[in-house]
């Protein structure tokens, strides 16, 4: 039994290894396929021009979809991505930045994820009630439409089912968690593992 045991682990890591390695190989090509966009005239280096060109691009796209995203300084963000100065970006230094991008993204979700959480606890007790749940929900709707966000209303009563995964009428912080790596996953899916 205890060996049964020891190899049903075993089988568990090593299925979590093989994700992990395909998440990556998948990410690299990703980040392979960005750098290749850039890279309008091939020669494996992204030039100023290639980038700026690339930017405003993104950007004419984002408006085209009414994304409203603050514009980049393009020549602020070129110099960021231009680790050695030498006025081109190779694939090292375009990896690098988006390892590190990815990395203050993650921290930036575990950080907002536990003020988020401890926001809607109102009385700071470890779990949300669903009045405390509704009223939150509620709360930022109506800050929505102050700036005019035209989002689709939620329904707060199937919102809160789906959150609380044991049905015993709370959120407690491990379901809140389970959420927020459930909405990620579909965040990564949808864009093409994007996002890490």
């Amino acid at each position: 039994m205890k060996s049964l045991q020891i190899g049903l682990v075993a089988l568990g890591l090593l299925a979590t290894t093989m994700a992990s390695a395909q998440d990556q190989k998948e990410d690299r090509h990703n980040g392979e396929k960005k750098f290749e966009k850039l890279d309008a005239n091939t020669d494996g280096k992204i030039s100023k021009d290639e980038f700026v060109t690339g930017i405003e691009a993104a950007q004419a796209k984002r408006k085209e979809k009414h994304e409203n995203r603050k514009p980049m300084d393009a020549d602020k963000k070129f110099s960021k991505l231009d680790a050695n100065a030498d006025g081109k970006i190779d694939q090292a230094e375009f990896d690098q930045a988006r390892e590190k991008k990815a990395e203050k993204a993650a921290e930036h979700r575990e950080k907002n994820g536990k003020k988020h959480f401890e926001k809607m606890d109102g009385d700071s007790d470890g779990i949300i009630t669903k009045e405390e749940f509704t009223a939150h929900k509620e709360d930022m709707e109506a800050k929505r439409k102050e700036k005019a966000e035209n989002r689709k209303p939620m329904d707060l009563d199937k919102k809160f089912s789906k959150l609380d995964e044991n049905e015993d009428g709370f959120i407690d912080k491990t379901e809140f968690e389970n959420a927020k790596q459930r909405k990620q996953e579909k965040r990564e899916n949808k864009n093409g593992k994007a996002v890490k």
